[in-house]
């Protein structure tokens, strides 16, 4: 058994400086001694997946270089999580962390462990199938270190071959590894009162007389701002976006569906000096709704979120969506986003992107479009690896904001 202090120090030696997962008890320590640690940063997560492309956006934003100071001291990041929730993070692993080689550090808590402390029977088969998982993912493990001698070594290795392969390692945590830890921090305990939330849409055009994607991408593109760091869903938008101009500010989330947002996200809270734009859809924004509640919660002034909304899943066949019927501008409105809107004209979209760089965001733009894009419509053709290092150098050479 080691002390959270002891490990977590190890860390900031070693440039761990932004932190998110979701709670576990055998984490409740470590995650308390991170929360309670000024130079440290712990953004809680709605779910799993959402942690790895929070973590993996901050990446992209620090340039995955050292050095920096404020409440992120360092520059490499870490997500941690039960077991039960690997399955929510498979999709974010194998389509973004992998394709794109994202390297960060995972600890996987182990609950069900063969042999292991009596648990409940839900942890039994993912007790089972915690480490081949892993091992089926290409991510190498090992023991979380459970003595102050063991932390050094366990993290040499983990951050070798994170550097060497800009891949992720897990460290797989056993009950008991960290002594407890009572969280310092306390909730403000004042009363929340009343609270009023105005929202009103403005939808007026018949559904085949919107604007295309296409239309509303120029729109976006002609509204960018020279630092704007760009943030396209998987899908059709950052095919079309490609299409119509590929830029270094760009990055184009292949796969993935719903983690562009929390990617975005990631980014944002560590640009002060740059907007960050993420280009969503409808069907992206409904598989990762509760990180609306993450935008809203840590409220990135600088965060432009545009939601393209077709009704459909226009890069599957067209099968619609049940967006026709939601408001998602008041959900991004209750979720926290100060300024949100809803329309459906493209002179409406441009006036209103004229005014977003005095708004204090986040802002939440939900634009009604229809189904449909070009038909000779291509992918793009620069590797998702070069996407992520050319976006960094952009950054690094207009302004790193870490």
């Amino acid at each position: 058994m080691i002390q959270a202090s002891q490990f977590l120090e190890a860390l900031k030696a070693n440039r761990f400086g932004f932190y998110s997962g979701t709670p576990c008890s055998y984490l409740q320590p470590f995650i308390n001694a991170v929360i309670d640690d000024p130079q440290c940063r712990y953004l809680d997560a709605t779910n799993e997946g959402d942690a790895v492309a929070m973590v993996c956006g901050a990446h992209l934003a620090c340039g995955g270089q050292s050095g920096g100071g404020g409440p992120v001291a360092g520059r490499r990041g870490l997500v941690m999580f039960q077991n039960s929730g690997l399955g929510n993070a498979v999709n974010a692993l194998t389509s973004l962390v992998y394709p794109f080689r994202f390297p960060l550090l995972l600890i996987v808590t182990h609950r069900g462990e063969p042999g292991g402390a009596p648990d409940e029977p839900q942890h039994e088969q993912m007790g089972r199938i915690t480490t081949p998982l892993l091992d089926t993912l290409e991510i190498p493990w090992e023991l979380f270190p459970e003595t102050p001698e063991a932390i050094g070594p366990a993290l040499a290795r983990a951050t070798a071959h994170m550097d060497g392969h800009q891949r992720p390692y897990c460290l797989v945590m056993r009950s008991g590894a960290v002594a407890p830890q009572k969280l310092q921090a306390k909730p403000s305990g004042e009363p929340i009162g009343n609270r009023e939330f105005t929202f009103a849409e403005n939808l007026t055009l018949p559904y085949d007389r919107r604007a295309t994607r296409t239309d509303a991408l120029r729109v976006v593109l002609a509204r960018r701002q020279s630092r704007d760091v760009v943030i396209a869903t998987t899908g059709k938008t950052g095919r079309e976006l490609f299409s119509l101009e590929d830029h270094p500010s760009h990055f184009y989330t292949v796969g993935s569906m719903g983690s562009a947002s929390a990617l975005a996200l990631g980014a944002a809270l560590h640009l002060p000096d740059h907007r960050v734009v993420c280009l969503d859809g409808d069907g992206a924004v409904l598989m990762r709704m509760g990180n609306l509640v993450s935008v809203g919660e840590f409220s990135p002034p600088r965060f432009l979120h545009i939601v393209l909304d077709n009704e459909s899943h226009d890069s599957t066949g067209g099968q619609s969506t049940p967006t026709a019927a939601i408001a998602l501008g008041g959900v991004a409105r209750a979720c926290g986003y100060p300024e949100v809107y809803s329309l459906d004209k493209l002179e409406d979209l441009d006036a209103l992107l004229a005014r977003t760089p005095r708004m204090r965001g986040p802002v939440f733009v939900h634009f009604r479009i229809k189904l449909g894009s070009p038909e000779t419509l291509g992918r793009p053709t620069i590797k998702p690896p070069q996407v992520k290092e050319r976006l960094m150098t952009f950054i690094r050479q207009n302004g790193h904001g870490g």
